[in-house]
């Protein structure tokens, strides 16, 4: 499991940074992807689930080439209905069985603070407006949930 939850990182100078992390999940994506990328061990493993800060990926193939590093795509969406995705339903069925059993291990192993420590607060779907500028600019730290009834 994980022994750290790490603030945004900060871009590396080189290709090819100091050498932190053995796995990594990354929500931020953009620059913060490429410094985990450039700062994971030999063989190491980064996942990205999302692109809070942005979709692009500006890095070079080094961690790729001379660590072994691995950048593992998370797919959040599940798009059974659209062209180019399997349409066999037993296999979305077991996509889906296999998701809830990851979500079941979660909630039995994490416990309340685990997630005080991430939850940064609930804020009312009108309040995105207001809230966006501010997460971009990296001044909210944790998740926001969205109340879109409130």
């Amino acid at each position: 499991g994980a022994s750290d939850v790490v603030g945004r990182l900060q871009p590396e100078p080189k290709p090819l940074g100091k050498q932190l992390w053995a796995g990594v999940v990354d929500s931020v994506g953009g620059a913060t992807l490429a410094a985990a990328l450039a700062q994971t061990r030999y063989r190491g493993a980064v996942a990205s689930p999302g692109v809070a800060g942005g979709g692009e990926l500006a890095t070079s193939v080094y961690p790729f080439i001379l660590r072994g590093v691995r950048l593992l795509g998370v797919d959040q969406t599940m798009p059974y209905d659209l062209e180019g995705y399997p349409d066999d339903p037993q296999r979305w069925d077991g996509w889906r069985a296999e998701r809830q059993r990851m979500w079941a291990l979660l909630s039995e192993s994490l416990g309340d603070d685990a997630i005080g420590a991430v939850h940064a607060g609930t804020i009312g779907l009108a309040q995105l407006p207001e809230y966006a500028p501010k997460i971009i600019g990296g001044e909210v730290a944790g998740r926001l949930l969205v109340d879109v009834k409130a």
